[in-house]
């Protein structure tokens, strides 16, 4: 089930200054204040790998947090110039047979 609630201009801006702070979206920072909230016994952890995105978006590492929807085509069209840029030349293997040199 979801709700919504009603926020007036002031407090919207307020709630979206606080949230941009924090790197996070308002609803984002909703949901990180009501977790807070709950008795450690009832809170639900999320993974550790979400953990791990969040604290490298945080840290600028990364540029998003992926949402686990399926690519868009322009970027599967960059995925596969990236594939066939990095694809060019010779395996790995045959340059170290080369490097080795006769017996």
């Amino acid at each position: 089930m979801a709700y919504q609630i009603s926020l007036n201009d002031e407090e919207y801006t307020i709630l979206a200054a606080e949230a941009a702070r924090s790197g996070l979206d308002p609803e984002q920072f909703l949901h990180k204040i009501i977790y807070k909230m709950q008795p450690a016994t009832q809170r639900k952890r999320p993974s550790i790998a979400q953990e791990l995105m969040e604290r490298q978006y945080l840290e600028g590492k990364i540029t998003h947090i992926p949402s686990g929807e399926p690519p868009t085509q322009e970027e599967l069209d960059a995925i596969e110039m990236c594939a066939q840029w990095f694809a060019g030349g010779k395996p790995l293997s045959e340059m170290i047979i080369e490097d080795r040199g006769p017996y």
